[in-house]
């Protein structure tokens, strides 16, 4: 699962575009999203500045693309201190990731604990890439 971060970053070499290009570009990793989510980072991506030819292809690769896994949204966490975080850990969960990647601090700062619950690890772009080994 990717996070629109990795969309908009403006460093080419980060982590972050990194782990986007495996999905867009090489069709290397595997994206999974629910229709709330293809809804926020359209939204986001809106809010952003981007034009709407941008915004219109990136959604039609979110519904069409083979390396998009779309999946209904299922059985909701409450572990969060973002409420709207929510939502991600469903996504993940349903769609059967194996990781959840993101920098969002209040993801990556869920209790060992209550990620335990989880079948998917969540991890920053850059560990993502070593776990890959590349």
């Amino acid at each position: 699962m990717l996070f629109i971060g990795q969309a908009t970053s403006p460093a080419r070499l980060s982590p972050n575009s990194r782990v986007y290009d495996l999905w867009l570009v090489e069709r290397r990793l595997q994206l999974v999203v629910s229709p709330t989510l293809i809804a926020e980072y359209l939204e986001v991506l809106g809010r952003m500045g981007a034009d709407f030819k941008r915004i219109a292809r990136l959604q039609a690769r979110l519904m069409k693309s083979p390396t998009v896994t779309r999946i209904n949204l299922g059985k909701r966490f409450l572990v969060s201190r973002d409420p709207d975080d929510d939502m991600l850990l469903a996504t993940a969960h349903t769609g059967r990731a194996r990781y959840l990647v993101t920098n969002d601090r209040d993801l990556l700062e869920i209790s060992l604990k209550e990620r335990r619950r989880f079948r998917f690890e969540i991890v920053r772009p850059a560990e993502l890439l070593k776990l890959l080994e590349l």
